[in-house]
């Protein structure tokens, strides 16, 4: 008869007993709520820590989810556990900015001002992180704007907005509007923010704002302007354009643009006006002259087209060879 070693015995031993299911720490983490059930009934023990001293609710927390840290918090697993680092699960959740899960946490009490061992508390975490809706959860309200007022949220936001943290920016801007009162520039801003990160309905209604305050927010048209460009919404954007250009005319970028909205449009004649306006002002840009070479061209005005190529051969000889293929030109 072969005999198994211990070893061999160990292993099968714990081949048979420990099943091929996904862990506990696996099922909070996907938030599976019927798994989860299952595994209390059978009795698994949920007050196990990891190796950081996070407890199930920590991960629940920090994967936001909900459902599977509402049934940890019924099977009595502490709310304001730390873990080594003195954190809590509340500290988790705001740090990611889940607002269901600090709305659980905080209804079932947690401390807002638990101190993790970098002196973080949860309500300081919100506010560096830019968000005025967890802190509207955790403070009644009069706290809130008095919470408020000690954080300069608009320069937060700036802060926010030059490290290309956008959505933070965006928070932050906001809170600063509803505490200090409508401003063009945050407005402004906040419309740069909303177009960074791609929302540029948000972005339109924010510039829309600005123009409501400031009628002459030049930048402001400028950039609505582009967003309709984008969309070849080319009548909207010669209407923004034109409206720059009329704050600013010595706007070269903007005469320019313009000058590709009429060419979406088809009206080459305005196009052209719009891009020599963009060269009396800013006469060292190029671009003007490469699409009105091509547009000269398309008219049949050869030799106007070749006098732009000239340009372009001395000013940007790169683009000079790119438009020569264009025009066939040598």
């Amino acid at each position: 008869m072969i005999r198994l070693t211990a070893g061999v015995v160990l292993l099968t031993l714990l081949l048979l007993t420990s099943g091929c299911g996904p862990s506990i720490q696996d099922v909070v983490r996907a938030d599976d709520a019927a798994q989860l059930q299952q595994r209390i009934g059978r009795g698994t023990d949920l007050f196990r820590t990891g190796f950081k001293g996070e407890t199930l609710l920590h991960l629940a927390a920090n994967s936001n989810a909900v459902a599977a840290a509402r049934l940890l918090i019924q099977s009595g697993l502490t709310v304001d556990a730390r873990d080594k680092d003195g954190r809590t699960p509340l500290h988790l959740a705001v740090f990611k900015g889940y607002t269901e899960m600090t709305a659980l946490l905080l209804a079932n009490g947690a401390d807002i001002a638990a101190v993790d061992r970098m002196g973080q508390t949860p309500l300081h975490l919100a506010r560096v992180g830019g968000h005025p809706d967890l802190i509207g959860l955790m403070l009644p309200e009069e706290e809130t704007a008095a919470a408020g007022q000690e954080q300069d949220w608009v320069l937060l936001g700036n802060q926010f907005a030059s490290a290309g943290e956008y959505a933070a920016a965006v928070r932050a801007y906001r809170l600063g509007l509803k505490l200090y009162g409508e401003d063009e520039k945050v407005y402004y801003n906040l419309g740069l923010c909303h177009w960074h990160l791609g929302e540029t309905e948000d972005a339109l209604q924010d510039f829309q704002a600005a123009l409501r305050l400031d009628p002459d927010y030049g930048r402001a048209y400028y950039n609505m302007g582009v967003i309709f460009g984008e969309r070849a919404l080319y009548h909207d954007a010669v209407m923004a354009f034109r409206e720059a250009v009329r704050i600013d005319p010595g706007d070269g970028e903007a005469w320019y643009n313009l000058g590709n909205g009429y060419d979406g449009l088809k009206q080459y004649d305005k196009a052209l006006a719009a891009w020599e306006n963009a060269l009396r002002a800013e006469p060292t840009m190029t671009a003007p002259h490469f699409n009105m070479a091509l547009v000269l061209r398309s008219m049949g005005r050869h030799e106007e087209a070749r006098e732009h190529h000239d340009v372009l051969k001395k000013a940007d000889p790169a683009m000079a060879a790119e438009l020569a293929q264009l025009l066939d030109t040598p």
